[in-house]
């Protein structure tokens, strides 16, 4: 009877203790989280500047590409042949020339964006990563996407068992 009772103690131990230790999840919005982050919010600032530096060259190349079509116009009467043909050069020229501007802009701004957001995640994951450690999470995840964030050393791979039953 002794062996019974301790047995169902020790039993009863054991499950409390798996109980106890039940694994934990999380999620989190990462937009709402970096969003309001102020080094986030000096991004915006950086980037409306930087923006404003290209409109400006913006304007400025296609003023001076309405000037080369107004003196065409202007002047299409007098010019010979040689002249239009030179003037419609450069006006493609400059077209060309701003559409590439506007190109190369872009990838300018996207390639800045990333550099100043870079250490702005990076400060994120590591907070993330912290918390999970601090509070015993095993996965916290993204909500809106579902994303894996943060995973515990304590986490197992199920990959090959599930490779194993898919004859993979």
């Amino acid at each position: 009877m002794r062996k019974i009772i301790l047995s169902a103690l020790v039993f009863v131990g054991f499950a409390a203790a798996a109980f106890a230790q039940a694994p934990k999840f999380g999620h989190i919005s990462v937009a709402d989280v970096v969003l309001q982050m102020p080094e986030y919010k000096n991004i915006s600032t950086v980037m409306e500047g930087e923006t404003k530096k290209f409109e400006d060259q913006l304007v400025v190349m296609r003023e001076e590409l309405q000037k080369i079509e107004l003196e065409y116009e202007k002047n299409f009467e007098t010019y010979s042949d040689a002249q239009r043909a030179a003037k419609e050069e450069e006006y493609m020229n400059m077209q060309q020339r701003i559409q590439e501007f506007f190109v190369n802009a872009q990838q300018t701004l996207q390639q800045k964006q990333n550099e100043l957001q870079v250490p702005v995640l990076e400060s994120f994951r590591k907070a993330v990563e912290a918390v999970g450690e601090e509070n015993g999470f095993l996965y916290i995840f993204e909500i809106n996407s579902g994303l894996t964030l943060f995973n515990s050393s304590q986490s197992v791979d199920v990959t090959p068992l599930v490779k194993a039953k898919l004859g993979i």
